[in-house]
């Protein structure tokens, strides 16, 4: 257990992102920094689940069904793994147009025990991605790349960096 923290911190300190250390250094080095293109859309303002819709035709709700049909679970299987209870999962299941949590999509990810480019393309449907400079999305990579998919080990290291946890 020891041993996987400090793996994971070492992950953290080479792949975390912080905004805030960035934007410091942006402004510092800004007057040096000569920028030779923009991008049209600032990241936060694409909808990365409209674009996933029109390539891929599927929604956050049909992507999910499909992939617990095609893993050959129990559907309760999957749900109950992800934390979320029924009510919550039938509400998903019966409204193809059912917008999820970011938490969520990825609680079902990890149950579904989806490699990254998977539980990339869930995330998608939902309007999601998965970034370095959100600390939590790079504390599920970690385990996601590792292939250890205990939502209750992953919340509890969430919950030790004070992020939001997975799940209902």
């Amino acid at each position: 257990m020891e041993n996987l923290k400090s793996e994971l911190q070492q992950y953290i300190d080479e792949n975390f992102i912080d905004e805030n250390f960035e934007d410091a250094r942006a402004d510092f080095f800004a007057p040096t920094i000569l920028c030779l293109a923009a991008s049209p859309l600032p990241l936060s303002k694409i909808n990365f689940r409209e674009m996933y819709e029109e390539e891929k035709g599927e929604t956050f709700s049909t992507m999910l069904m499909r992939l617990i049909d095609e893993s050959g679970e129990k559907k309760s299987d999957v749900y109950n793994r992800a934390n979320i209870d029924r009510r919550h999962f039938s509400k998903i299941a019966n409204n193809e147009n059912y917008r999820t949590t970011r938490e969520t999509a990825l609680a079902f990810a990890v149950a579904l025990k989806l490699n990254l480019e998977q539980t990339k393309n869930l995330l998608s449907t939902a309007g999601y991605t998965l970034t370095n400079t959100n600390l939590g999305d790079v504390i599920v990579t970690f385990f996601i790349k590792r292939k250890i998919y205990d939502l209750v080990l992953i919340n509890q290291y969430l919950h030790e960096y004070n992020q939001s946890l997975l799940g209902g």
